[in-house]
């Protein structure tokens, strides 16, 4: 389980990456339409995030959101116009959509969440499995080795 969401992400990273690359920046070129700029509370550095929506390439309308540092969030209004990269992917074989705005050169989060939370629970049930076996080698050694009072 841990190997495909392992595999996943680095599809999802390396798909991101292919994004921001110069040769295919026109290939995935759209524009969106900014629907929220926020800053988030009580975190240093401050960090702003920009929600917008865009258009895919049937026509469904997406909504995407992602951290943008202050020089950009100083020129966004709500209701502008950006330039974005987007492309449709899949995820564990159901379809996304990845999107960037162009000047943006922060990281996504993307699932990393879940990789943490399955290489916590990866490691916890590794640890408990030791101990199990620990202590069923004891219990049996206990009952092999008898003291011999009579």
């Amino acid at each position: 389980m841990y190997v495909l969401i392992y595999s996943e992400i680095s599809k999802l990273r390396s798909e991101y990456k292919h994004l921001s690359d110069p040769g295919s920046a026109s290939k995935y070129s759209s524009f969106a339409t900014i629907q929220e700029i926020s800053r988030i509370k009580n975190s240093f550095p401050i960090i702003y995030q920009c929600h917008y929506s865009f258009a895919l390439e049937n026509g469904a309308l997406m909504e995407s959101s992602e951290t943008i540092p202050y020089d950009i969030y100083k020129k966004l209004k709500l209701g502008d116009s950006i330039e974005i990269s987007r492309k449709e992917t899949s995820l564990f074989g159901r379809k996304i959509a990845l999107s960037k705005i162009k000047a943006n050169e922060e990281t996504p989060p993307l699932i990393e969440n879940l990789e943490r939370f399955f290489r916590g629970a990866l490691s916890v049930f590794t640890i408990l499995a030791g101990l199990s076996l620990l202590f069923r080698a004891w219990g049996l050694q206990s009952r092999s080795y008898l003291s011999q009072q009579k």
